[in-house]
Order: C-alpha cells, then structure tokens, then sequence
C-alpha cells in the first residue's frame, strides 16, 4: 500500500478553519493524491426561503 499524501494533523486543520469561517461541516473527502475537501452542511429551508420557490415551466 502506497504511504499516504496527508496527515491527520492537516485534517483537523481544514476541519478547524472551516468551523472557524462559520462553515457547518457536513462531509470531509480526501482525494488519492491528498487534497482534503470540506463539504459544508445547509438547510435546505434556510438556503432557500419559503416563498421564493422556483416557478413551474410552462409547455
């Protein structure tokens, strides 16, 4: 097995600086060659307000 390109150390720093922005954390992904990414966690009724729906297509 190859030797990983990340450590945990530089996780939990992703992990903190994106709490720190505000940013809830809804998944972390690592990728083969080590990029850590952070997928923040929304509301869906807080992202989109009640009442600004989109509008049905018209045939």
């Amino acid at each position: 097995m190859a030797a990983t390109t990340f450590t945990e150390a530089q996780v939990k720093r992703a992990i903190k600086g994106a709490q720190a922005a505000g940013l809830p954390i809804g998944a972390v992904e690592i990728s083969k060659g080590g990029a850590i990414r952070i997928i923040g966690k929304f509301d869906k009724q807080k992202t989109q307000p009640h009442g600004n729906e989109p509008e049905a297509w018209d045939d």
